[in-house]
């Protein structure tokens, strides 16, 4: 009679199967922060994609009105009486926010950054508050002059839009804040300007309005508590960069401390103009 033999099954031993675990978890700790930066920077792309479409509509308008910048809002007080947004402003150049009869709200499509908490929240890219101000609201009933391209010294250092973080409430500031006490300590040394001082310590180590996110509620008016908090600073979400756009129309990532307040944020315009030829401002 033929004997048969047969070969025993080879089994993985648990020393084989714990390393093979422990060589999977390494390769996704690895490759899981890859992803997801890969994933930001896409949305990144996408985000400041969105605020360039927004640029080209702002120069078409400014082609449009003589080459001076739009109110970020105004009640038509001769007229309708009703209150006009800036996104109104610039729909015909964009078609791009929510219609809700007249009134546009800056919302979804080109309003709206990939990457945003608060999708229901308007006006997470807000404009320069010197550049665009308020006109003439109940709030505001002698406004400021409106700001021309002549009166910007810089364009293409100057940045005009920019990507906010969230307030605590259902509707975002329209403008970002552009104050130096908002940015910076000081900028002068001995009555000139330092660029040593420069910078924008202030926006990123004051708690509060550091880039940072509220946590917003749909349901909930944040009303006027929130002045110059998360709102209305920049907000770098895509690996540490903050997309932005330049007064001469051009959209870039800037990155975290990247910005400086008097090269790239002060403009002698608006409010600010005022308080510069009083002398004191900037400080």
């Amino acid at each position: 009679m033929k004997s048969s033999h047969t070969r025993p099954q080879q089994a993985f031993t648990l020393i084989e199967l714990l390393v093979v675990i422990a060589i999977i978890a390494i390769l996704a700790s690895i490759l899981f922060p890859v992803f997801a930066q890969a994933r930001e920077k896409a949305r990144g792309v996408s985000c400041l994609s969105n605020q360039k479409q927004l640029a080209l509509g702002l120069v078409q308008y400014l082609q449009d009105y003589d080459e001076t910048y739009p109110r970020v809002q105004y009640y038509d007080v001769a007229g309708s009486g009703r209150q006009i947004g800036i996104a109104e402003m610039l729909y015909p150049y964009t078609k791009q926010g929510v219609k809700t009869g007249d009134w546009v709200a800056a919302r979804t499509g080109t309003y709206s950054c990939p990457s945003s908490p608060a999708q229901f929240q308007p006006n997470i890219y807000g404009f320069h508050l010197d550049v665009f101000g308020d006109g003439e609201t109940p709030w505001n009933p002698s406004p400021f002059p409106v700001v021309t391209m002549s009166q910007i010294e810089a364009p293409t250092e100057k940045i005009g839009i920019m990507e906010k973080g969230i307030n605590d409430g259902n509707n975002g500031w329209l403008n970002f804040a552009t104050w130096e006490w908002d940015w910076v300590a000081y900028v002068k040394n001995n009555g000139e300007v330092d660029d040593k001082l420069d910078g924008m310590q202030l926006a990123l180590d004051t708690p509060g309005k550091a880039d940072c996110d509220f946590v917003a509620s749909e349901s909930v008016n944040s009303g006027f508590n929130n002045w110059a908090t998360c709102g209305m600073m920049p907000r770098f979400r895509h690996n540490k960069t903050v997309s932005v756009v330049f007064l001469d129309g051009h959209a870039k990532a800037m990155p975290r401390g990247g910005i400086k307040w008097y090269k790239n944020i002060y403009v002698p315009a608006g409010s600010a103009l005022g308080w510069t030829r009083e002398g004191w401002y900037p400080y």
